[in-house]
């Protein structure tokens, strides 16, 4: 099967507008002045960071009405496990009580290492919060 070349030009991007206050661009004018980038590629930026904490947030909140569970919100939220708990942490939410919150990832450790769940080794998230 021959491959594919790939090409080495950037996806064709898609203009979107918005519109501001004389006050809001006057704003955005002072925040650009006196720094290396372009208008165009900071409001670029800016947006994308904005969509992932909104990301983020929207996990977050399915996450706490229990219509996801941690991995599934992660997921959503485009972030390791890892870093979405340390997220939760950061803005103080409370795990909720799942049999296992860490669900597909755990299971695949245990899987890979042969290692079956032990009942009578101590629940450390149990012991951590008493």
């Amino acid at each position: 099967m021959a491959k594919t070349p790939q090409s080495s030009t950037s996806p064709k991007r898609v203009t979107k507008s918005i519109r501001m206050t004389p006050e809001e661009a006057a704003d955005l004018a002072q925040l650009v002045a006196g720094t290396a980038y372009a208008e165009a590629a900071l409001l670029r930026q800016w947006v994308l960071a904005g969509m992932q904490q909104f990301r983020v947030a929207e996990a977050i909140r399915a996450y706490q009405d229990g219509a996801l569970d941690v991995a599934q919100a992660a997921d959503q939220a485009r972030l390791p496990v890892a870093v979405f708990l340390d997220d939760l942490a950061a803005r103080r939410v409370a795990l909720l009580e799942q049999p296992d919150a860490f669900g597909p990832g755990l299971a695949a450790l245990r899987e890979v290492f042969g290692a079956a769940p032990d009942e009578s080794a101590p629940n450390m998230v149990e012991a951590h919060q008493s």
